[in-house]
This record gives structure tokens, C-alpha cells and sequence, in this order.
């Protein structure tokens, strides 16, 4: 008798456990998909990194990255914050000059031959307003990592034949000595600005759900 009791216990127990268990799977199966991120792959085609630097303390002088790709992931609700992994190739830098886009490969700058890529990887943000972040993240320039802090406006939602596209510009500024480009700051003095604004600018895909 005494063994059946226990028998019986250590069922129901089991019993309970497994009731448990298939409960809280169901739970996390069935969390709705806007409490989900969605992951955003960037339209290479639309999307760029623009600088501009001060050039013989006159005139701002304009560049693109073209070609920019990576990720981001945003809940299209805007409950959370963004994230971003985003790359630029060195090869890709276009100033509508051959010659300033080979300096600016070369050695003196971005050298594209120890370093072809730039990179910025989002660590964390602060909300601001309705699709407006201050984002916390680190920029890879020259094989050197930095902390930087961005200005992100999520600048709209669309659609288009293949599903909805989201877009989205970060705004800010670094020293590009503290990267290593220090020509034309001291040697020769004043030839271009040590100030650089960056706008990455992003047009993305949002994957499809899975059915």
C-alpha cells in the first residue's frame, strides 16, 4: 500500500510538472509578433553615409559611402529603441573626383589597403520623442573602435511591391584625428577641417513573418 501511495505522488507530481511545462511553451509560442523586433536588411541602393569636413576654412566639402549594408532591428510599433550593424566599404567612398576619392583611400585617411571597411554597431539609446532616439554605439574607423553618440529619426514607413520599407537617418560628429587622419590639420595647417559630420542615412526591407 505504502508503495502504491508514493507511486501514485510521484505520477501526479510528474504529471503536474509536465502540465507546467507545456503551458509556459505555449506561453512564449504564442507571444504576439509585435512584441517581436523586426528585422530590417538594408537596400544597399538607398542607402548611404554622407560626411562633410571644412575645406581651407571656407566651404564644406561633401562625400558619400555608397553601397552601405548591414541590419537593424525595430519593433515598427516604436515601443523600443532601434538597433544597427551597419558597414561601408572604403572602395565604395565617391566625392564625384577620381583623384580626391583615391586620396582619401589612400594612406592618409581611410587607408583602404590595412583598413577596406568602416563600420557603426548600436549599443543602447534613449528615447527622445515619437521616432527620435539618442543611440549610444560603437564606430570602427582605421581598425581603431570608439564610443560615439548619434541623433536617429526613424523617417518614415512605406510599402512597395515586396513588403514595407523602413527608413531612418543618424546624425553626428567625430575628430578624425582621434582616428588617426590628422593630415591637413597642423601639416598643412588649415588645409581641411579635424571636425567630420556623418549622416548615415538607411532605407531597409522588413522580413517577411514566417507562417
Amino acid at each position: 500500500m505504502l508503495f502504491t501511495t508514493r507511486s501514485a505522488f510521484a505520477c501526479t507530481t510528474l504529471l503536474s510538472l509536465a502540465v507546467a511545462s507545456f503551458a509556459a511553451t505555449e506561453r512564449a509560442q504564442t507571444v504576439p509578433p509585435s512584441a517581436v523586433a523586426s528585422v530590417i536588411t538594408l537596400d544597399p541602393v538607398h542607402s548611404m553615409v554622407i560626411f562633410r569636413i571644412q575645406h581651407l576654412g571656407a566651404g564644406f566639402f561633401y562625400g558619400r559611402f555608397n553601397e552601405v549594408t548591414g541590419s537593424a532591428n525595430w519593433k515598427l510599433d516604436d515601443s523600443v529603441a532601434p538597433t544597427f550593424d551597419v558597414t561601408a566599404e572604403v572602395s565604395k567612398v565617391d566625392t564625384g573626383s577620381a583623384k580626391l576619392d583615391g586620396n582619401l583611400q589612400g594612406p592618409n585617411f581611410f587607408n583602404q589597403a590595412e583598413f577596406p571597411t568602416l563600420s557603426f554597431r548600436s549599443t543602447g539609446a534613449k528615447k527622445l520623442g515619437d521616432r527620435h532616439y539618442t543611440l549610444t554605439g560603437d564606430l570602427t574607423l582605421r581598425g581603431m573602435t570608439k564610443p560615439v553618440e548619434v541623433d536617429c529619426t526613424i523617417t518614415g514607413i512605406g510599402s512597395a511591391p515586396g513588403g514595407q520599407k523602413v527608413g531612418f537617418e543618424c546624425v553626428f560628429a567625430i575628430n578624425r584625428a582621434d582616428f588617426g587622419m590628422k593630415w591637413g590639420i597642423d601639416a598643412p595647417k588649415g588645409a581641411l577641417g579635424s571636425e567630420v559630420k556623418l549622416t548615415i542615412a538607411l532605407e531597409g526591407d522588413v522580413a517577411k513573418a514566417k507562417e
